[in-house]
């Protein structure tokens, strides 16, 4: 009897490792029940529904003429831009391209001032030596 009355009770006790796998799922449980609720509250009310305030009715006298005030600056806008995009800004115009003399020209100046700097360079100064 007293091994059935002992094989009872190992049955009933919890071992540690279950009370840390309640422990674990608790603080799961918990953290995605947070989870959700930010994005709940990220949207808006909760359990309310938020509406735009009502819109006063234009008169089809109105909604034309603005209907025609969209258009003229649409139209306006098309004529600034020629290529027809009315989102897009201009381009700069393409710069012009340098010929092989005035390259050369380039060159040979940059060339003469690195020259002159190396010559006019103080003798204690670090840098390339000739």
């Amino acid at each position: 009897m007293l091994a059935h009355a002992g094989m009872a009770n190992s049955t009933t006790i919890q071992r540690p490792e279950s009370q840390t796998m309640k422990k674990t799922m608790l603080a799961l449980g918990v953290a995605a029940a947070q989870m959700f609720a930010v994005g709940a509250f990220a949207q808006g009310e909760v359990g309310g529904v938020k509406k735009p305030p009502p819109a006063t009715a234009a008169s089809p006298q109105e909604k034309a003429a603005a209907r025609a005030e969209r258009r003229a600056e649409g139209a306006e806008a098309v004529k600034q831009n020629k290529d027809g995009e009315v989102g897009r800004s201009k381009a700069p115009p393409p710069a012009a391209k340098a010929t092989p003399e005035e390259k050369a020209a380039a060159r040979a100046q940059r060339k003469a001032e690195g020259a002159e700097a190396i010559k006019k360079q103080p003798s204690g100064e670090v840098g390339p030596t000739k």
